[in-house]
């Protein structure tokens, strides 16, 4: 299966695809600088705001770059994806959901909450196969290399029906407030695959 990076330097678009939610305003012209890690290189790819495009029927974006083409759009609060590095989602996909995110605690961690259910179908290399997907969110303090982060770290769980061993491909992603998605790693049966760390913008 090919490489499959929520790389969501998505363009956390707006309603009606302007301004947007606080993770990751959307600015015309915006691009952000990551670095990639795999288990079989290291790259630096720069992912660009293009375009408008429909996403579900909601006003959205396509986002370009070395990873492949991803098209995205906020539906009132919810982050949500037809395309992610070239992988298709029919109906699209949420990605974070603004009005589910937990109230903060003083802890470090707080729980992770069930923000979203999705069924529908994953089309990759011009083959579709059903699929399912849960949504978890928290708030969290991590480091980073800028320091001590607040941000709001989801955990996207994909289950492809017919996957090597029925094994989910899970996606982790931190937002930050005003900033965006400032680190992403994705894993399958704990295995790291790939991840993004923002390093530039």
């Amino acid at each position: 299966m090919k490489k499959f990076v929520i790389l969501t330097p998505l363009v956390l678009l707006g309603a009606c695809g302007q301004g947007g939610p606080s993770y990751m305003p959307l600015v015309d012209d915006k691009e952000w600088v990551y670095s990639e890690s795999s288990t079989f290189q290291s790259n630096v790819p720069t992912i660009k705001i293009g375009k408008k495009v429909s996403v579900g029927g909601i006003e959205g974006r396509i986002l370009t770059g070395e990873l492949g083409e991803s098209r995205l759009a906020w539906n009132k609060k919810v982050l949500q994806a037809s395309m992610l590095a070239n992988t298709v989602f029919n109906p699209p996909i949420q990605l974070l959901d603004e009005d589910k995110i937990p109230e903060r605690k003083k802890t470090r961690h707080d729980e992770f909450v069930r923000a979203a259910n999705w069924t529908g179908h994953f089309e990759s290399f011009g083959k579709s196969r059903s699929a399912t997907a849960t949504l978890f969110q928290r708030r969290a303090v991590v480091t980073l290399s800028t320091g001590e982060t607040n941000v709001v770290e989801t955990v996207l769980k994909i289950q492809i029906a017919g996957s090597k061993d029925d094994v989910p491909i899970e996606v982790r992603t931190l937002f930050e407030r005003g900033v965006g998605i400032v680190k992403q790693e994705q894993r399958t049966n704990r295995t790291f695959i790939v991840g993004l760390d923002k390093i530039g913008s």
